[in-house]
C-alpha cells in the first residue's frame, strides 16, 4: 500500500464527519424560545420530546417541580446545574423567570432545546421544564432522562428556605 493511499480512508471518514456535523449545525440553527413561546406541550406521541407542565409528556408525569425557596435562588441552581452539563450553552435568559440552553449530543453534535420557566405560586417557586431534539423523530430517550435528571438534582439541593414572592 502506497503511503498517499494509506491516508484516503481515514481522510475520507474525516471529511464525510465534518460535511455531516455542518449539515447537522445549519439544518438546526439556534431560535431562542423566548417567555412568552414556552412550549404548552409535546407534539402528540412524540419520540423526541420531554414536559414536565399541565401537559405532562415523557416525564414519569409530574406536572411540576414546587420549591419552597426564592425564584431568584432557584433559577441560580437551574443555571449552575445547565452549566455544568457537558456540551451545553445557555442562549436565552430573563432572570429569573426563564432559561433556554442547548445541548449537544457527543458525536455528530445534534442539538436539544432544554428550557425551565419559573415562577411563584402560593408562596412557593414552581418551575416547568421542557426538553425536546430539533432533529429526527426518536431521541433514544435522552430528552426524557435529561428532564428526569434536572428534576432529582434540584429537588435534592440543599437552598435557602424562603418564600417565593413576585416583585
Amino acid at each position: 500500500m502506497t503511503k498517499s493511499r494509506k491516508y484516503t480512508i481515514p481522510l475520507g471518514i474525516l471529511l464525510i464527519y465534518f460535511i455531516s456535523v455542518l449539515g447537522i449545525h445549519f439544518s438546526a440553527p439556534d431560535r431562542v424560545i423566548e417567555p412568552d413561546d414556552f412550549p404548552e406541550k409535546c407534539p402528540d406521541n412524540s419520540l423526541n420530546c420531554s414536559i414536565i407542565s399541565s401537559n405532562s409528556h415523557r416525564s414519569e408525569g409530574l406536572t411540576e417541580i414546587r420549591l419552597n425557596s426564592s425564584l431568584e435562588e432557584v433559577m441560580q441552581e437551574v443555571n449552575t446545574w445547565i452549566n455544568s452539563q457537558p456540551r451545553t450553552e445557555i442562549i436565552g435568559n430573563w432572570f429569573p423567570e426563564h432559561t433556554h440552553s442547548v445541548f449537544r449530543s457527543f458525536t455528530f453534535r445534534f442539538p436539544d432545546d432544554f428550557v425551565v420557566r419559573g415562577y411563584c405560586d402560593t408562596g412557593q417557586t414552581v418551575l416547568e421544564v421542557y426538553s425536546k431534539s430539533r432533529l429526527g423523530i426518536s431521541d433514544i430517550g435522552v430528552n426524557s432522562q435529561r428532564v428526569m435528571d434536572f428534576t432529582k438534582h434540584i429537588i435534592a439541593v440543599e437552598m435557602p428556605t424562603s418564600e417565593c414572592v413576585t416583585g
